[in-house]
C-alpha cells in the first residue's frame, strides 16, 4: 500500500484498522503517527459536530453585525488584501488587469499545484459518482482547523468533503459544483506569496493566499475561477 492510499482511507475511515492499513501503520513510523493524529483530530470534530447550532444562527450573527456598521465586510485574506490595490491583484482576472501568464511562479506554488493537480487525477474515479450533499454545517466544522468559518450558505452544490494528506500537510478537500464542471477546492495551512493560476494535465487552477493558509481551485480549462473566489470571498470569515 503507497502512501497516498493509506492516508486516503485513513482520512476516510479513521477508526479503520483492517489487515492493510494495521500492517501499514506496524512497519513504518510515519504511518502510526499519522493515524494517531487523524484519530484524535476525528474525535475532536465528533465532540464539536455534537453541538447543536440553532438553524437561523447566521441571521442573528449579521443582524447583531449591522447595528454596528452599515456594512458588513468579510475579509477572505490578509488585512493588506482588503486596500484597493490588493483586491484588484487578486481578482484581476474579473477585470482583466492582472496578466496571469506573466506571474512568476515560486517553487512553493508551484509545489501546491502540483501536489492539488496529483491530487485530483489520482482520486477523479472514486470521488467522480458521490454526491453526498454537503450542508454548511459539516464545512464549518472541517474549516475548524483552519481557522476560517462561512457566515452563510456555500453558493455551489457540494459533491463531496474531507480531510486529506496534501503534501507534508493536511488540507480540506472539497469538490462542487462550478460553471463548466466539477471543481476540487484544497484549504491547506501550506503558504503561498501571491495569486497565481496553473494549467497541467488538461486541467485548470489558481492558488490564493488566505491569511495563514492557501486555497488551492483545480478544475476544467476555462472554469470561471474569479467568480467562484468572489462568491466565496463574501462568505467565509475567520471563526
Amino acid at each position: 500500500m503507497d502512501e497516498l492510499e493509506f492516508r486516503r482511507r485513513i482520512m476516510s475511515d479513521p477508526k479503520s484498522r483492517d489487515p492493510q492499513l494495521q500492517s501499514a501503520i506496524q512497519s513504518d513510523e510515519a504511518n502510526a503517527k499519522f493515524a494517531e493524529e487523524i484519530l484524535a483530530f476525528d474525535d475532536k470534530l465528533e465532540r464539536a459536530m455534537k453541538i447543536d447550532v440553532p438553524d437561523d444562527l447566521a441571521d442573528k450573527i449579521l443582524f447583531q453585525q449591522s447595528g454596528q456598521s452599515n456594512v458588513v465586510k468579510v475579509n477572505f485574506t490578509k488585512r493588506a488584501l482588503a486596500t484597493a490595490a490588493s483586491i484588484a491583484f487578486a481578482f484581476g482576472l474579473v477585470v482583466g488587469q492582472v496578466n496571469w501568464g506573466n506571474i512568476l511562479v515560486t517553487p512553493a506554488q508551484a509545489t501546491l499545484s502540483d501536489t492539488a493537480i496529483k491530487h485530483v487525477v489520482n482520486e477523479m474515479s472514486f470521488i467522480e459518482t458521490l454526491d453526498e450533499a454537503v450542508t454548511m454545517n459539516q464545512i464549518n466544522a472541517k474549516l475548524l482547523p483552519f481557522a476560517h468559518q462561512l457566515t452563510t450558505q456555500f453558493p455551489y452544490h457540494v459533491y463531496y468533503l474531507n480531510h486529506c494528506g496534501f503534501g507534508d500537510s493536511n488540507a480540506m478537500h472539497m469538490v462542487f459544483q462550478g460553471s463548466k464542471g466539477k471543481v476540487t477546492l484544497f484549504i491547506t495551512p501550506e503558504l503561498s506569496e501571491s495569486v497565481t493560476e496553473f494549467d497541467k494535465d488538461g486541467l485548470s487552477g489558481v492558488v490564493v493566499p488566505m491569511g495563514d493558509s492557501s486555497v488551492i481551485l483545480v478544475g476544467e480549462l476555462n472554469e470561471d475561477f474569479s467568480a467562484i473566489i468572489n462568491s466565496i470571498d463574501k462568505i467565509i470569515d475567520k471563526a
